[in-house]
């Protein structure tokens, strides 16, 4: 994917990339950047997270907003300012200590990570800010993808003491989209940073997202991309 970013930059900013994408700037002034790669390898064996772990799910959202961030994507200069602190005492340690494993450099990314999906979601935030309810709702959605009973449409509504026919058509008047759609496509899109990204099997991505076996899990897919996942995992 070739990504091209809006003239001028945004003072202190920053973008987005998932590892597939490529990208170029057309730069005026004289510019500093900084460029933060990682992988899920770097996750588990220098945080000693487990493959399962929250933030590991917080990536994923990040991976999935990537697609559709809009600029600037920190949106306070408050933000700005203390992700811009972070970024360099992250490269003053880097520099002092050479160290890929550094305790230090880990957390310090950790919490740039965490204000960014603070932000990524204030797009969304600020079409339904007049209705909390929604809001919540799709957080708990993110939050509870990966457990198939507790985003089901039963349980939201109880949850959120709406009927279900209630929930369904309020949830679409404030969405443009049907519920189960947006929960459908919401998995769809980490099953594919999954089979893109992670050597995780397919076994694995199947269980990970509450699939009863892995026919269950090919038909969802093929029923989106015409295709198995272990053929787009190829491609």
């Amino acid at each position: 994917m070739s990504v091209r970013y809006p003239s001028p930059l945004y003072g202190k900013s920053i973008f987005l990339l998932a590892p597939a994408d490529y990208h170029s700037f057309e730069i005026t002034t004289p510019t500093t950047f900084t460029f933060i790669k990682f992988t899920n390898v770097y996750i588990t064996q220098v945080g000693h997270l487990p493959e399962e772990h929250r933030w590991n799910r917080h990536i994923d959202e990040l991976l999935i907003c990537s697609r559709r961030q809009q600029f600037p994507v920190l949106k306070s200069a408050t933000d700005a300012d203390k992700t811009d602190a972070l970024i360099r005492l992250l490269v003053a340690e880097w520099q002092e200590t050479k160290n890929e494993t550094s305790e230090t450099i880990f957390f310090l990314l950790q919490t740039v990570m965490s204000i960014l999906r603070r932000n990524v979601h204030e797009p969304l935030e600020n079409v339904v800010k007049q209705d909390e309810k929604l809001t919540a709702m799709l957080h708990y959605i993110h939050q509870h993808i990966y457990e198939t009973e507790l985003v089901r449409q039963e349980h939201l509504s109880a949850l959120f003491g709406l009927s279900k026919r209630h929930l369904g058509a309020f949830f679409r008047e404030h969405t443009g989209v049907a519920l189960r759609d947006y929960i459908n496509r919401y998995k769809l899109h980490i099953i594919e940073n999954r089979l893109k990204y992670s050597s995780l099997s397919l076994k694995e991505i199947s269980q990970e997202l509450g699939f009863t076996d892995l026919s269950h899990f090919n038909k969802f897919f093929r029923s989106y991309h015409q295709i198995n996942p272990s053929t787009y995992r190829n491609k």
